[in-house]
């Protein structure tokens, strides 16, 4: 599916429509480069759910946890990988440990910087931006 928007509120939407497909346990590799609309994407996502707190880039603190109650979902996981630069340091978040979880939906930014060998994605989404236009490309992963 293809999103296209030209405001932080259409990027929300869009990816209130593709919260609403989530399960507890998936886990979402974010791909693009910097500014493309990650985070923000991310943000309505977790409002979707309900959460009313700020929703930050989690690009220095590399993962921030959102406490929801919708249903059995309890927690999203908004993981940044940009700044990991040797396996030792990703080892540290213990993504491992938090990943899979029924009552936890993880969002990862920035995949290639090593999560393959312990995860796979339930779901891909691709950003761009063009002009003033945001591309958002996702496709769900055949487990």
């Amino acid at each position: 599916m293809m999103y296209q928007t030209h405001s932080e509120q259409e990027t929300k939407q869009a990816a209130a429509q593709f919260a609403a497909t989530l399960h507890g346990g998936d886990v979402v590799f974010l791909r693009g480069e910097l500014g493309t609309g990650k985070t923000t994407f991310v943000r309505g996502v977790v409002e979707y759910f309900g959460f009313e707190g700020m929703v930050r880039s989690p690009t220095f603190t590399l993962m921030n946890r959102y406490p929801i109650n919708h249903g059995s979902l309890k927690t999203i996981l908004h993981v940044d990988l940009y700044r990991i630069e040797n396996s030792s340091e990703l080892n540290t978040l213990a993504l491992e440990e938090e990943l899979g979880h029924s009552d936890t939906i993880a969002f990862i930014e920035w995949p290639e910087k090593d999560t393959q060998h312990f995860v796979t994605p339930t779901h891909q989404i691709q950003f761009s931006c063009v002009g003033t236009v945001h591309e958002i490309q996702y496709e769900k992963e055949t487990i």
